[in-house]
Formats: C-alpha cells, sequence, structure tokens
C-alpha cells in the first residue's frame, strides 16, 4: 500500500504562486549618482534619557578647524559667562560658616551634646577610679595558687569516681561474653525466611 497522500483534485481558478500585488509609485526615480548628497542644513539628535534640562545649541559642523575655532570663541564663551552670572551664588562661605549657621539653629541641641560630651570627659579623666590597678601581694598569689590546685584535685578525683562507675559493667560485659560464630548466624537467618 505504502505511504498515504491526500488526493489532489485540479483548481480551474489557479494562478500560480502568489505574488503581493503591484502599483505604480509616481514618486519612485533612480539614482543615478547616490554619492552625491545635497546640502546639509541641519542637524538632528535624538537622546534617550530621564535626565531633564539637556540643552543643545549652536551646533557647527566644518572641516576649517579656525572656523570652528572663531565659532566658538563667539558663541560659546560669551554665552558660558552670562550663564555663570544668572546661577545664584552660595551663601555659605565654608565649612566653619555652616556650622556656625547650625549651631544658631539648634542651640539646644548643641548646648546638650556640648554638656555631655564635658562631662563625660571629666568623668573618664578624673572621677573614675584610683588609678592603675595594683599588683597582687604574695600572700594573694599564694592563695590562688592553693585555691587553683584544690579545684584541680577536686575535678581529678570527680572523673576517677565517674571511670569506677563504668569500669564493673564492662568488665561483666568482658568477663560473659559469648563467643559469636558467623554460621550460627547464617542458620538462623536461613530459618527465618
Amino acid at each position: 500500500k505504502g505511504k498515504w497522500y491526500a488526493p489532489k483534485i485540479d483548481n480551474p481558478e489557479y494562478k500560480g504562486v502568489w505574488k503581493p500585488r503591484q502599483i505604480p509609485n509616481p514618486g519612485y526615480f533612480v539614482d543615478e549618482e547616490p554619492c552625491v548628497l545635497p546640502a546639509i542644513d541641519s542637524v538632528g539628535i535624538d537622546i534617550w534619557t530621564m535626565s531633564k534640562g539637556i540643552l543643545f545649541d549652536n551646533i557647527m559642523i566644518s572641516t576649517n578647524v579656525g572656523k570652528a575655532k572663531a565659532f566658538a570663541d563667539a558663541s560659546f564663551k560669551l554665552r558660558h559667562e552670562l550663564e555663570l552670572k544668572q546661577q545664584p551664588k552660595s551663601a555659605g562661605g565654608g565649612f566653619f560658616e555652616d556650622a556656625m549657621d547650625f549651631a544658631l539653629r539648634n542651640m539646644a541641641a548643641v548646648g546638650v551634646t556640648a554638656a555631655a560630651l564635658l562631662l563625660a570627659s571629666i568623668w573618664c579623666c578624673c572621677i573614675r577610679g584610683g588609678g592603675a590597678p595594683r599588683a597582687p601581694t604574695p600572700e594573694e598569689k599564694k592563695q590562688a595558687r592553693l585555691k587553683k590546685k584544690a579545684e584541680a584535685e577536686k575535678k581529678a578525683k570527680e572523673e576517677g569516681e565517674e571511670e569506677e562507675e563504668q569500669t564493673p559493667s564492662t568488665s561483666m560485659s568482658a568477663r560473659f561474653s559469648i563467643p559469636y560464630s558467623s554460621n550460627s548466624r547464617n542458620d538462623s537467618d536461613s530459618d527465618s525466611e
């Protein structure tokens, strides 16, 4: 029998392979010299950014460096000086003046902080204690050694008692241990199956 194929029937309206419809374009022309470009009289700049306030002006395209520099001197420098004059000047003259301004605006907080720092400095330097710790006397050293020795003896005695409690149980199991044979195990395993 072989592979099955769908039966084909003739289509009397078949016109061939489909092609898109061709319509006349009145603006179409063949460019004989594509390398010759018309004069450029404008520049388009497309910038995709999330920042506001980006401006471009005075764009110049030239092959003459001297003309470009003269144009920049005539336009950019003058405009830049005007922009600098229009910007508001900062009132602060430096860190010290900013700190003084903050202190004048927050007198209570600055006063409490200064008092706390002063009291903490006085306590740490003067009132805290009697100076450096004193060295132990020979009698105190002897008492510390005896105390350490007594603690070590007590610990050794406790460990000895724990070993004595464990020793009888292990010795009994060693005296009455039954030898284990692998044959007896195999026989019991075969019987249980």
